[in-house]
């Protein structure tokens, strides 16, 4: 954690020496994405990035995460491809082009590549023994974002750090089988991330 931190904090003083106004850019082609994220834990894997795409009222965001777990975390190396779509209803304007979304709400679906998982339980389990998949996981978070907007090769660029409180389909079945010895807390993983808009 501390190897990615110090990179992590250089990156962000670097991108911080901001100015106020800058002429109008060229409108980007659609398939070009608006941002790049990188986010830390979240039922996805230790460390994720990837593209995504914001609404024209920027309140739709829609993220392609490819994402990387450790071996000594997760007793095997995994990789994960993730699909997310995160809706931000408000948000509140600051000073020095500063903004605040104090409420967002997401939906994602990730795919686990490896041998060890499947995508339908193999021939020889009973018909309906196990309901889901071991490669798909469906989920769901909240959390929140600040974000300032910044001067990159003298062009306007919105950098946002965000958070997360997000579980997944076997946690809340678990917890909702097992609500005398499972807390809330017990189902609850936290994600924190960076957004840069290009």
């Amino acid at each position: 954690m501390k190897n990615l931190l110090l990179p992590l904090l250089l990156l962000l003083h670097f991108f911080a020496i901001a100015q106020d106004e800058l002429p109008a850019e060229k409108s980007r082609k659609w398939y070009i994405p608006d941002h790049l994220k990188m986010q830390f834990a979240g039922n996805i894997g230790f460390i994720s990035g990837g593209p995504g795409y914001i609404s024209h009222n920027k309140t739709l965001e829609t993220d392609l995460l490819f994402s990387f777990l450790p071996q000594k975390f997760g007793g095997d190396a995994l990789i994960t491809i993730t699909g997310k779509t995160t809706f931000s209803p408000w948000r509140i304007p600051l000073k020095n082009s500063c903004n605040i979304v104090p409420f967002s709400l997401g939906f994602y679906l990730s795919y686990t590549f490896g041998p060890q998982f499947d995508s339908k339980w193999p021939s020889y389990y009973p018909s309906g023994y196990y309901w889901w998949a071991t490669s798909f996981r469906p989920g769901a978070y909240i959390g929140g974002k600040v974000g300032r907007e910044i001067i990159v090769n003298k062009k306007k660029r919105g950098l946002e750090l965000y958070y997360e409180l997000g579980t997944y389909d076997l946690l809340l079945i678990s917890y909702a089988q097992n609500r005398e010895y499972l807390k809330p807390g017990d189902i609850v993983n936290l994600a924190f991330g960076v957004k840069l808009g290009f």
